[in-house]
């Protein structure tokens, strides 16, 4: 006779152990989704490494800009490099004409930005202007002497730069020239937008806080093994004596030793490998099931 008790407390059971089963499952998959997505933020500058900067600005009617910011909504695409009327991604995207000139920061030095022969189709105002980079903004560089010119004519100077916190730098160090929108920063005036074509906008500025001066990269230190001074020749002794030959078929043979594993490593598992883990996390699942439920059908017997 079958006992109607035993079998409702095994198939509770088998119901939990389904159930703790498929949370195991899916833990593993979102925590490989995490994973791929996933993007630690740089929190620290490579004081030996090399940077670069850009000249972003806005004008105020027709919104003729290029912000050049560094992360991927910008960088990704080459049309953040030229002035633009309209969203990027959208279809009123309209290159303006421009000539953009970058600055590759290697090392402390003065470093200049610019912009020549851009069509700003009669604007006179800018709302926005700014020197944007890709170096974390963790206060390990810092910048001065900002000087920005227009058709060779200074219009600003700015001794300490500030610095925008805003999302849109992406954490790098922006420094602002003209941005009405951030409190506690004083820019210099807009309506310095120049009427002709032939134009040239630059911004000078200088960095320090790195490891090297600019073009001067640091050698990597060698360190040398000191040579053993050799022993005086005895005098008697014959200098056209041969050296004896030594005999190679005595020599021990050469074995490759295995590298170790550093201290505090651990195994990757590899993206690809995932989906094994998955279905093997499965397959343990229907095998558990199936072992209970011959379990409980033997009793039934």
């Amino acid at each position: 006779m079958i006992n109607t008790r035993y079998l409702i407390k095994k198939t509770k059971r088998i119901r939990g152990a389904v159930m703790a089963i498929a949370v195991a499952v899916t833990s593993v998959i979102a925590a490989g989704s995490v994973y791929v997505q996933a993007e630690p933020a740089e929190e620290t500058v490579d004081l030996d490494g090399t940077y670069h900067a850009s000249l972003g600005l806005r004008t105020e009617t027709k919104n003729i800009y290029r912000m050049a910011y560094y992360h991927k909504k910008s960088a990704g695409s080459d049309k953040w490099k030229h002035l633009a009327i309209g969203d990027y991604s959208s279809a009123e995207y309209q290159r303006i004409e421009s000539s953009f000139t970058d600055a590759v920061i290697k090392g402390n030095g003065k470093y200049t930005v610019k912009l020549e022969n851009a069509d700003f189709q009669g604007e006179t105002n800018f709302i926005k202007m700014q020197v944007s980079t890709d170096i974390p903004n963790t206060g390990q560089i810092t910048f001065s002497d900002m000087v920005v010119k227009v058709n060779g004519t200074e219009v600003g100077r700015f001794e300490e730069p500030y610095i925008d916190g805003h999302e849109d730098a992406n954490g790098n160090c922006c420094l602002l020239i003209i941005n009405n929108e951030r409190t506690g920063f004083q820019g210099i005036a807009g309506n310095i937008v120049p009427a002709e074509m032939e134009n040239k906008i630059t911004v000078s500025f200088k960095v320090s806080g790195f490891n090297y001066k600019k073009g001067k990269k640091p050698k990597p230190e060698v360190t040398s093994t000191p040579v053993p001074a050799k022993k005086k020749d005895n005098k008697d002794k014959k200098k056209n004596t041969p050296a004896p030959v030594k005999d190679k078929s005595t020599r021990p043979p050469v074995t490759a030793t295995p590298s170790p594993v550093p201290d505090g490593s651990r195994i990757v598992v590899d993206e690809e490998m995932r989906p094994v883990v998955i279905i093997s996390v499965i397959a343990m699942a229907v095998i558990s099931i199936v072992s209970i439920t011959l379990s409980v059908t033997k009793r039934k017997k």
